[in-house]
C-alpha cells in the first residue's frame, strides 16, 4: 500500500511540477506525450513527459521543447524528421530538461516530430512527439493587428535577469548563461527573444529569467492616475507583453486608450481582453460603456446618411454589446440604406434571436409568429450543426510525416510472429497459399496512419470482386511494440 501511495504522490508533484506557466502556456496548444515506461525498456521511470510548443508553428519558427522525469537522467535530445542535427537539452537538476530550437526556413509546412533521446544509467529511450508548421501568408496591407498577441512591440523592452544557469539559443547554436547575468527582453512566447550584453540577440527559457511584471504593472497605474496617459500605455502594453493572458493589463490599457479619446484603440484592447475572459466584470461594465459611445457616433453618421460609417460603428456596438436589439435593428437599416438587403435580413435576424417577440423586427422581416419560431428552430439547429461540424474537423488526421510511416512499417516488417517467423515472410506465404487454392489476390501494399497516440500498420490485398482484406497492426514506434488490430493479424502471429 505504501508503494502505491509513493507512486500516487510522484505522479502528482511531477504534474505539479511541470504544468507550465499559464501565463506563458496554453495546455491546448501544447503538443504533449506522457506516462510511465513500458516493461522492457531500457530506462525504468515512474512517470516522463515530453512537449513541444506549440503544436502549431507560425510566423517565429521557434519551438520549445521539454522533457520531465521522476528519476534523474544522464542526457535529453531532441533530433527532427526534416534533419541529422540532435539538439541537446539543459538541465539544473537531471530531472527537467529544456532548450529552444529555431525551425530552418527550408523546413516544409505540414506535420513534423521531434524524437527524444532519453539517456540513463541503463540505456536509453524514445518518445516521438509531433507538431504542425503552418505555411505563413505574407500579405501585404494587412491592418494592424491588436495588441499583444504574445509578441512585444518592437520599439518596448524591459530588463530581465537570469535566474539559473541554463542554455539559449542564438543564430542556430546555443551559449550558456548564468545566474545574475542581465538581459535585455524584446518579445516572449514559451521563450524570450533577448538581446545579450554584446549586443546579439537570442532566445532563453522563459521560466529561467525574472521579470518586472507587477513592477512595470505599478509604474503604469501611477502614470494612469497621473493622467499622463502616453507613458501609461506603453507600460501597460509591456505587462500584456510579458504576461499575454494579463487581463488587469488590458483592461487599463483599454481605459488608457479611452481616456486618451483613442476609441478604435480601446475597442481593439478591449475585445482581446474579452476573448481571454468574457465573463470579466471590469471588461463586461467597460464594453458596456464603449459601446454607448459607439452608438452615439453610429446614429450620427446614419442621421447624416453617411451609411457606410454607421455600418463600420454600429458593427463594433454588436460586437462589444450582442444583445443590443436597437444596434442590430439599425445596423439591418444602414445596410438596407446601400441597398444590401441580404446583409440588412441578417442583422435583423440577429435582432430576432435576442428578443423572439419584438413586433418592429417582425416588420422588418415581414413574418408572421410561425415564421419567426422556425427561424429560431433553423439557427439552433445550425448553431449544434457548426459545433458537430467543428468536433469532427478536430478529429481529423494529417498525414503521416514519411520518417514515421517508414519507422511503423520497418518495426511491422521486422517483427515476428510467436512461431519466430518474420511478419513479411509470413505474409508471403499466407499470400502464396491463397493464390495456390484459386483464389485471385492482388497486392495493394502496406498502407500507415496515425490512431491515437500509436499508429495503424495494415497490409492491404484485393481479392475478385474488388473485396478488400487487410493484416491490420497498431505500433507503438517508441516502444517499438506491435499488437494485432484484426481476426487476420491475430492468425498471422500465432499460427505462422
Amino acid at each position: 500500500m505504501k508503494k502505491a501511495l509513493l507512486i500516487a504522490g510522484l505522479i502528482l508533484s511531477v504534474s505539479q511540477v511541470f504544468a507550465l506557466d499559464h501565463s506563458i502556456i496554453n495546455r491546448e496548444d501544447l503538443s504533449l506525450k506522457a506516462g510511465p515506461t513500458e516493461p522492457g525498456e531500457e530506462v525504468s521511470l515512474v512517470w516522463l513527459e515530453c512537449y513541444v510548443y506549440p503544436k502549431s508553428v507560425k510566423e517565429e519558427k521557434v519551438i520549445s521543447l521539454g522533457a520531465r522525469t521522476t528519476a534523474k537522467v544522464k542526457s535529453v535530445a531532441t533530433a527532427f524528421d526534416f534533419g541529422r542535427d540532435k539538439m541537446a537539452l539543459t538541465s539544473n537538476d537531471g530531472l527537467y530538461w529544456s532548450g529552444a530550437y529555431k525551425i530552418p526556413d527550408s523546413v516544409p509546412a505540414g506535420l513534423h516530430v521531434a524524437r527524444f533521446e532519453i539517456k540513463g544509467s541503463q540505456g536509453s529511450l524514445r518518445r516521438t512527439v509531433e507538431f504542425f508548421v503552418e505555411e505563413v501568408l505574407d500579405v501585404a496591407g494587412n491592418a494592424e493587428k491588436p495588441v499583444a498577441q504574445g509578441e512585444a512591440i518592437n520599439n518596448q523592452s524591459w530588463p530581465l535577469t537570469v535566474t539559473a544557469t541554463c542554455a539559449a539559443l542564438t543564430d542556430g547554436s546555443t551559449r550558456l548563461l548564468y545566474a545574475g547575468e542581465k538581459l535585455v527582453g524584446i518579445a516572449k512566447m514559451p521563450w524570450y527573444k533577448v538581446a545579450f550584453s554584446d549586443g546579439r540577440e537570442g532566445w532563453v527559457a522563459a521560466n529561467q529569467v525574472k521579470e518586472p511584471l507587477e513592477e512595470y504593472y505599478q509604474l503604469a497605474f501611477a502614470a494612469f492616475r497621473d493622467k499622463k496617459y502616453d507613458a501609461a500605455i506603453e507600460l501597460y502594453k509591456s505587462t500584456i507583453s510579458m504576461k499575454p493572458d494579463f487581463i488587469k493589463g488590458y483592461f487599463w490599457l483599454a481605459k488608457s486608450y479611452q481616456a486618451k479619446g483613442d476609441l478604435d484603440a480601446a475597442y481593439n484592447t478591449l475585445i482581446e481582453a474579452l476573448r481571454l475572459d468574457e465573463r470579466n466584470l471590469d471588461c463586461r461594465v467597460l464594453s458596456n460603456n464603449l459601446a454607448r459611445r459607439y452608438f452615439e457616433t453610429a446614429r450620427q453618421k446614419f442621421n447624416d446618411k453617411r451609411y457606410n460609417e454607421a455600418v463600420a460603428a454600429y458593427q463594433k456596438v454588436v460586437e462589444l454589446k450582442p444583445t443590443s436589439t436597437l444596434s442590430w435593428i439599425e445596423l439591418g437599416q444602414s445596410y438596407d440604406a446601400l441597398n444590401l438587403p441580404l446583409e440588412a435580413r441578417t442583422a435583423w435576424r440577429e435582432a430576432l434571436r435576442v428578443e423572439p417577440d419584438n413586433k418592429e423586427i417582425r416588420a422588418l422581416l415581414n413574418l408572421e409568429p410561425a415564421a419567426v419560431t422556425a427561424i429560431i428552430k433553423e439557427e439552433k439547429k445550425d448553431r449544434r450543426t457548426v459545433k458537430i461540424a467543428d468536433r469532427a474537423a478536430a478529429k481529423t488526421v494529417s498525414d503521416v510525416p514519411a520518417a514515421l510511416a517508414d519507422d511503423s512499417l520497418a518495426i511491422v516488417r521486422d517483427g515476428k510472429t510467436k512461431r519466430g517467423t518474420k511478419i513479411t515472410n509470413a505474409l508471403r506465404s499466407v499470400i502464396a497459399l491463397t493464390k495456390s487454392l484459386g483464389t485471385p489476390v492482388v497486392e495493394k501494399g502496406w498502407q500507415a496512419e496515425k490512431r491515437g497516440d500509436q499508429f495503424l500498420v495494415r497490409y492491404v490485398c484485393e481479392q475478385a470482386g474488388g473485396v478488400r482484406e487487410a493484416f491490420e497492426w497498431l505500433v507503438n514506434i517508441d516502444t517499438k511494440q506491435v499488437q494485432a488490430n484484426n481476426a487476420n493479424s491475430k492468425l498471422l502471429l500465432e499460427r505462422w
